[in-house]
């Protein structure tokens, strides 16, 4: 069987905001929900891989594939209050994962949560939010549409909203 990912729907996200008691929790978990970003990309962000002029991260991911993602305003509070004083990020992918899971248990989300959950939950608020597919298949930097394709496992609850967006 294979493991299907649960996107956070979109009161779980605000129980995951909420429930940061910490800057470095608040910087991983905002910039995670708010970039589609592997773990390890955020592991390895150093601050000249970041345009603030263009609101934008220059990374490279799988695969030795250089990317450009875009920053929202979260994005942009954090990571230039926390490269106001650092040169890059100084946490390990795992304990990246480790925070990630404290924070979920402590707004008591029962499902599974990791980095990658919180990408997936990135590409569906994306789509959901009115976002391109082929736009999202470049900020997740994939090859082939195929793979975007399996980020969009959409909540019942999002179907329904969507169908009343288009069709009512």
């Amino acid at each position: 069987m294979v493991y299907k990912r649960e996107p956070l729907e979109d009161d779980e996200i605000e129980m995951m905001k909420k429930s940061c008691s910490s800057f470095e929790e608040s910087l991983i978990v905002n910039t995670l929900l708010e970039t589609g970003m592997r773990v390890s990309e955020l592991a390895n962000l150093k601050r000249d891989q970041i345009s603030w002029q263009r609101d934008c991260i220059t990374t490279i991911g799988k695969g030795n594939k250089r990317r450009v993602i875009p920053m929202s305003k979260t994005t942009r509070f954090y990571l230039s209050e926390f490269f106001k004083d650092n040169m890059s990020i100084p946490y390990g992918s795992r304990w990246i994962q480790k925070i990630v899971q404290r924070v979920a248990e402590k707004a008591g989300i029962l499902k599974k949560v990791s980095p990658h959950v919180l990408r997936h939950t990135f590409a569906v608020c994306y789509l959901h939010k009115g976002g391109n597919l082929r736009a999202l298949q470049g900020i997740l930097g994939h090859s082939h549409i195929q793979t975007t394709d399996v980020y969009l496992n959409y909540s019942g609850e999002r179907v329904l909203d969507d169908f009343k967006k288009v069709w009512d």
